[in-house]
Parts: structure tokens; sequence; C-alpha cells
């Protein structure tokens, strides 16, 4: 079962649990086989034998994703942005003046928009750019239609 540490007391070595359906169950340090020593709020696994929890651990939490990365020296590592990107948005931008030329400039946009996606999906921790690319890729087909006479 599934429940929370209500209390635990260090003096008397028992505690109390607050199953995820209500009921309270006491339980002795001898059946504690988690991390640590238990503390109240612990959101914590176990079974029950006789009206009394039993094998009481830890509950499994899945691991969260680090905010930051750090170097070697430990100094934390900000985001970069994707150079396929910020390529996507200067010609996707430079095809604004590239007269007859724009439909063949902004395709070469929508493919480096294209990479600059697929290279923030492929390490998000280390690079950002996902509302360049995207941009990128707004600047690209509005300025294609509007040299085709499509606007």
């Amino acid at each position: 079962m599934d429940g929370r540490l209500d209390s635990f007391d260090d003096d008397t070595q028992r505690g109390e649990i607050v199953a995820a359906d209500g009921q309270r169950y006491t339980f002795e340090f001898g059946q504690w086989r988690g991390r640590g020593l238990p503390a109240a709020g612990q959101a914590v696994r176990f079974d029950v034998a006789e009206g009394r929890a039993v094998r009481v651990f830890n509950r499994p939490e899945a691991q969260k994703p680090a905010r930051s990365t750090r170097d070697a020296s430990g100094k934390v590592q900000r985001k970069q942005l994707s150079h396929w990107a910020l390529a996507a948005f200067v010609v996707a931008c430079a095809g604004v003046g590239a007269g007859r030329y724009a439909p063949v400039v902004e395709v070469v946009a929508l493919v480096l928009a294209w990479l600059g996606l697929r290279h923030v999906h492929r390490a998000p921790q280390r690079f950002n750019g996902q509302a360049v690319a995207a941009l990128a890729l707004v600047i690209a087909v509005g300025v294609t239609l509007w040299s085709q006479g499509v606007v």
C-alpha cells in the first residue's frame, strides 16, 4: 500500500502511517526498510499484517531532471542558443530582400529551422531556441507566400 508517514516518535521507536484510503496504521522502527530515518511527511510504501504496517520503505519516486548542468570545475553552465535556430532566423530575414530568389532562400531557412528544432530537442539541457526556430519558420513561409503573390 501507499501512504504518508504521519508521525514518528524517536523515544518509543513507533510511528503512524496514513494510507491513501485514509486508514491509519502503526509500525515499529524494526519494520523500517527505507533510506535514512523515518520522518513525518515522507511518502512510504508498506504491507499490512494483523492491522499493522510491516516492511515500510520510502515510496519510489521518479528522478527529477536537472535544472542546470555544471562543468568539471563546478560552475553552472547556461543554456546556449542553438546556432541552427539563429542561422534559420538570419536567413529567413535575409530572404525578405532576396527578390526573385526569395523562395530558394526561404527553403534554406526552413531546413535550418528544422535543424534548429532538432538540435534543441536532442539536447534540451544544453540548448534553447525553439521560439527563434519557430519564428524563422513563420517568416520563411510568409515571405515565400508574399514573393509568390499569394498573400
